[in-house]
């Protein structure tokens, strides 16, 4: 089933934006919050019966001052990521508009074939997009009800990804028997296989044991990362291997000679973009905030926290604790808005909405290829377009006159003129008069001239 993603939930929600819950980092922080409620109301009660605390922090207040300014960098950080991502999405979607119209408008049409291939390769444009979603979200697999329509004829290459750190690969082919799926389920042997793998407890190849795999296999499962490629354990970069069937109907076209030089180079840059694109998601992905600096953060920030009650506590007695939960909702939410927005790929409420922009781009190109390229005899010289503007000829009816007769009534629609005249009574202003005169095509009455006065500002005011 669909979710809502943050942009339709603020579209649609009636509530102000102070009482909605959705969207927010409440439900990630609220334990914390409460945390620091409790320490706080421990604290109260040691300064009122056990010890009075009259401290004068006035380390806590600069030390303040100090978190404030990190979080504020760390968010401004996150956002910069999530801002280029949507630049890149945005990047991406362009060449794909560009080499959809340029394939089906520029790649000439002679036999059938031509236009199978056409829709072929712009269906691999669509399934790029798709790709590129569940590649950035760390789903490899070609069986997604999203895209595999659109590549159950393409084989599979299986190349190794570039998202994930290398202790995590393994590049060693493993039959989908020994694959264990989210749930603990094993999936069932076939008979050849089970035959093959039996009294085998420890095989070796290439030098890797069946033991390594089975530690990755489960440190996948712990991340609850999903391994869904045919034949292989080794996550697949689907998107770089339909550049490669891309490439490869564009070389075609050049080949067979489709296309003009020109054409082929608008082609050739769209999936360079594409690919160039995805290395930006990819940089963004794999370029995580430094860990020490994530460390110290949270660090310095719930050490603040920590020490913000014995600076409260002797000037405000029981209202220290709603205040001290209060400075740590606001600095904890911060915290964990960064946190969020870090990555805009996944599928949470701040993040990217990849899949509505996916079926944007589908929606799009399958509106495009719905009727033929349009040629400009079938839309230029039609009854209900009139070129001229000064002209009740329709370019049908033009299209019957000679050029030089066309010529002529370019010529004839000439261009305003403005006069200026000043009043004989005084010198007090300036009538500016405009004369538009236009001479109508042959055979129709002319258009009337229109006169415009407008008084020109005053510049010696009468004396009261």
């Amino acid at each position: 089933m669909p979710r809502k993603y943050g942009t339709t939930v603020y579209i649609r929600s009636n509530w102000p934006l102070m009482l909605r819950l959705k969207g927010t980092v409440i439900l990630s922080i609220w334990w914390q919050v409460v945390l620091v409620g409790l320490y706080s109301t421990a604290v109260f009660f040691i300064h009122k019966y056990v010890w009075p605390m009259k401290y004068n922090l006035s380390l806590v207040s600069v030390m303040g001052m100090v978190v404030s300014l990190l979080l504020v960098f760390r968010t401004n950080t996150a956002y910069d990521r999530y801002w280029e991502g949507r630049r890149l999405w945005s990047q991406m979607t362009l060449g794909i508009r560009n080499m959809t119209r340029v394939i089906w408008v520029c790649v000439s049409e002679t036999e059938t074939r031509d236009v199978l291939e056409k829709k072929s390769a712009i269906n691999l444009l669509v399934a790029f997009a798709f790709a590129t979603k569940h590649y950035l979200r760390e789903e490899y697999g070609y069986e997604y009800d999203d895209m595999i329509d659109l590549l159950t004829h393409i084989p599979k290459y299986s190349l190794p990804t570039s998202t994930q750190p290398m202790d995590w690969r393994t590049d060693i082919p493993t039959p989908l028997a020994t694959l264990q799926v989210q749930g603990g389920q094993t999936s069932r042997m076939s008979e050849k296989a089970a035959q093959q793998q039996q009294g085998v407890h420890v095989s070796k190849v290439s030098g890797v044991s069946t033991t390594a795999h089975a530690e990755t296999r489960h440190r996948r499962q712990q991340n609850k990362r999903r391994a869904l490629a045919f034949d292989f354990l080794t996550p697949t970069n689907i998107p770089v291997e339909l550049s490669y069937y891309i490439g490869s109907y564009i070389k075609s076209c050049s080949a067979k000679q489709k296309v003009d030089a020109s054409t082929l180079t608008v082609m050739n840059n769209s999936l360079v973009s594409l690919i160039d694109c995805l290395t930006g998601f990819e940089r963004i992905l794999r370029t995580p905030i430094p860990l020490a600096y994530s460390i110290h953060l949270h660090h310095a920030t719930w050490i603040y926290l920590l020490a913000l009650p014995y600076q409260l506590v002797s000037n405000m007695d029981e209202w220290m604790i709603p205040a001290v939960m209060l400075a740590s909702f606001t600095l904890l939410g911060i915290l964990g808005i960064g946190y969020e927005i870090e990555n805009p790929f996944n599928d949470d409420y701040n993040d990217l909405p990849l899949d509505d922009f996916c079926k944007v781009i589908q929606a799009e190109v399958d509106s495009m290829v719905m009727h033929r390229a349009p040629v400009p005899a079938d839309w230029v010289f039609s009854e209900n377009n009139y070129p001229l503007a000064n002209s009740r000829l329709s370019a049908k009816e033009l299209s019957e006159l000679s050029l030089d007769e066309v010529h002529n009534i370019l010529e004839a629609e000439g261009r305003p003129t403005v006069h200026y005249s000043r009043n004989e009574n005084g010198n007090m202003h300036e009538d500016a008069v405009q004369s538009l005169n236009v001479q109508a095509a042959a055979g129709t009455e002319p258009v009337p001239s229109i006169t415009v006065e407008v008084p020109a500002p005053v510049s010696n005011p009468p004396p009261k």
